[in-house]
């Protein structure tokens, strides 16, 4: 490890103003202010509902950006190392979610249906309301305590040896270092919780998709549906990856280290990933359109044919998808920062209106986007970015204890 980078990213954590952690606090306790004023009023439901939708859409982003660290780390993928970092950032808003998790549930009367009313066997013993809130909770849980695992040691190599510069966390993370020997078994140990990473990823925000989206609807069922989500929320982590990476590059100076190679190259995962999306999104509806089964059509009607829902899915497709897929043909669009950011941040916005699409025709039957629910949006939003600006200024921004990380070329080879 170059001490002289490592001491240099080290530096460059105070360039993270404090001012802006207030900012965006300010709007988080505007937007939970503004939730808890509608809950506690006479018509509750609507904040409820666009409640769940952020929940569902922060939360897989939170945790699908911690995901792709740990598959560029079992890939051993050279170029993306100097993204890492920004991509773990974004799992600081975990434990939060853990808390919006238990809020969802203290509005189970408002937003899931078989929480007062019985649906057709077997999907009562799937839907009891102890076994949901068992099997959501503590998973949940156990997938945060291994995600903070795998960022402890993530940390660790960076830190290591030099806690006497340090304070709060990021002291106690790089207390005790033992050298480059322990280095060698922390490198093991990101190893192991890589992958368990991921495949609790997979379990617990499946069923996630199935309790907090699918169960809405008592006759809609697919096997697809959870890697659906959790594949739509690690696209939308890469977008979010992207523009965060960005604006840490102009904001710390990280130009040496965040080149137009990562871009070029996390721009073609975005595409490549949309295209997955949309793929998984055809395989729930080939087999229902060509099979007719009426208890399952009435879903994928109501949201295809009726308006104005079928605007919205159109509006889905499009930045999902075809805006996205399309843009990014050209290899400028990918390493142009304005352009790259603007097509990630269509897309963000494509994910949002899904989760919108997936979830409101099944509790209403109208569309209704009010200021209210731009403010509790714009609360769950600024909740996000100050967690992440937070670890940002706690932690390096470039990971450089890592084996694989390339130096200031920020390439390390492809």
């Amino acid at each position: 490890m170059d001490q002289h980078i490592r001491d240099e990213i080290l530096a460059k954590r105070s360039n993270i103003p404090i001012l802006g952690i207030y900012i965006f606090l300010v709007i988080a306790v505007v937007g939970f202010g503004t939730f808890v004023s509608q809950v506690i009023g006479s018509d509750p439901r609507g904040a409820w509902e666009v409640f769940l939708i952020n929940f569902l859409f922060w939360t897989g982003i939170a945790q699908a950006g911690v995901v792709f660290s740990c598959i560029l780390r079992i890939t051993n993928a050279r170029w993306a190392r100097p993204l890492l970092r920004v991509s773990e950032g974004l799992g600081s808003f975990l434990p939060i979610s853990l808390i919006l998790l238990l809020v969802v549930f203290a509005g189970r009367d408002y937003l899931l249906p078989y929480a007062t009313e019985h649906y057709h066997h077997p999907k009562d013993v799937w839907l009891n309301m102890k076994f949901v809130f068992g099997r959501d909770v503590i998973g949940f849980i156990v997938l945060l305590i291994v995600t903070s695992f795998y960022l402890y040691y993530s940390l660790r190599q960076d830190l290591g040896g030099v806690s006497q510069k340090l304070s709060g966390i990021a002291g106690w993370i790089s207390s005790g270092w033992t050298g480059e020997d322990e280095r060698k078994r922390v490198w093991v140990k990101i190893g192991k919780f890589a992958p368990a990473v991921i495949i609790l990823y997979a379990l617990v925000f499946s069923s996630f998709a199935w309790d907090f989206m699918m169960s809405l609807d008592p006759h809609w069922l697919s096997t697809l549906f959870g890697p659906f989500y959790f594949m739509g929320s690690f696209v939308a982590a890469i977008g979010t990856t992207i523009i965060f990476s960005i604006l840490m590059r102009r904001r710390l100076g990280l130009e040496d280290y965040l080149n137009d190679n990562q871009y070029h190259d996390i721009g073609k995962l975005l595409q490549g990933f949309s295209l997955f999306w949309v793929y998984l999104f055809f395989s729930q509806f080939l087999p229902i359109w060509y099979a007719n089964m009426p208890e399952e059509t009435a879903f994928v009607i109501k949201r295809l044919q009726d308006e104005p829902f079928r605007s919205l899915a159109w509006a889905v497709l499009t930045c999902c998808f075809i805006f996205p897929f399309v843009s990014l043909l050209p290899r400028t669009n990918k390493v142009v920062k304005p352009i790259v950011v603007f097509i990630a941040s269509v897309s963000l916005t494509g994910f949002w209106l899904e989760k919108y699409v997936l979830i409101i025709p099944s509790l209403s039957n109208t569309v209704g986007l009010s200021l209210i629910q731009i403010l509790i949006t714009l609360g769950f939003l600024g909740a996000f970015v100050m967690t992440f600006l937070i670890f940002m200024r706690a932690f390096p921004s470039i990971p450089v204890g890592d084996p694989f990380f390339g130096g200031k070329s920020g390439s390390g080879g492809h």
